[in-house]
């Protein structure tokens, strides 16, 4: 039904024969690989090493599907990332995310005016070069809080060009109904990706005050409900693939700085997303 592709964050580091084997023995079909900074292969060294890393994920059976960039404002390195990016047949990526900083609760709508005009200006370059851009919801004090804030942050760009990664699990954190959510997207529809938390909560002992934190668990022991996550996005008419982000973790164990372990669960997630999409009627 979709082709399922692993957001490789978690295992970048890897030497890059090494980090393809690690996502082929994952059972992903694809790539969604960060060129970002931070990332072993981002905006200095990007033109050089994408076709490398392209040639080596296909020598391994995998398609480099899609990248992270962290494309959040044109500078002097925009042009030249699209440019590596499209010269290795990429066409979609996800921008950089756009959080509040807190010194400037006091001018909320002086930071989303700020925000749509970045926007417009990356989007002269991501139609120049072909190449469409989108924005994942995330929770938090980001101006892409839900996809009903992402829309408010890209009303004045062509969904032609700059649309939503959606992240269902972001939205059970923000409280806003998938369905909604998806209903508001129509040509926004970017892309999807696929983690599921958990809201766990306890006393803070030094207030004594009731608190929620969430933990990222596997899918199907989260607060995402798959099966009608997939059945809602193909009743939408989505058909491009679903990226799986490997952030296991909890309070007092962050499993995605385990390689061997996240790998395993990521496999697990594969499994469970294949078998549910082969249950769903008609699929």
């Amino acid at each position: 039904m979709y082709r399922i592709i692993a957001f490789a964050k978690w295992c970048q580091s890897l030497p890059l024969p090494e980090m393809a084997a690690h996502l082929r023995d994952a059972g992903v079909d694809g790539v969604d690989l960060p060129c970002r900074s931070g990332s072993p292969i981002n905006a200095a060294n990007a033109t050089e090493k994408l076709p490398e890393a392209k040639r080596i994920f296909e020598d391994h059976g995998l398609a480099l599907d899609t990248i992270v960039s962290g494309i959040a404002e044109v500078d002097e390195t925009t042009e030249r990332q699209l440019e590596a990016f499209r010269g290795v047949g990429i066409t979609k990526i996800r921008l950089g995310g756009y959080s509040v900083p807190r010194d400037r609760l006091h001018d909320v709508q002086g930071v989303l005016d700020e925000t749509r005009r970045k926007l417009t200006a990356i989007e002269e370059l991501l139609r120049k070069h072909g190449v469409r851009g989108a924005i994942q919801n995330h929770s938090g004090m980001t101006l892409d809080v839900n996809v009903s804030s992402c829309l408010l942050v890209m009303q004045d760009c062509d969904p032609e060009w700059v649309g939503v990664q959606l992240d269902p699990g972001h939205l059970t954190l923000s409280g806003e109904p998938l369905d909604l959510a998806i209903g508001l997207l129509g040509p926004r529809l970017h892309s999807v990706n696929f983690k599921s938390p958990r809201q766990e909560y306890f006393v803070d002992a030094k207030t004594g005050r009731l608190r929620f934190q969430p933990i990222w668990v596997p899918l199907r022991d989260g607060m995402v409900d798959v099966p009608h996550a997939l059945a809602a996005l193909r009743s939408a008419g989505y058909d491009d693939a679903i990226s799986i982000h490997g952030e296991y973790r909890t309070h007092y164990h962050y499993i995605e700085t385990n390689l061997e372990k996240t790998g395993q669960l990521i496999a697990t997630d594969v499994a469970y997303l294949r078998a549910v999409m082969g249950e769903l009627p008609d699929a």
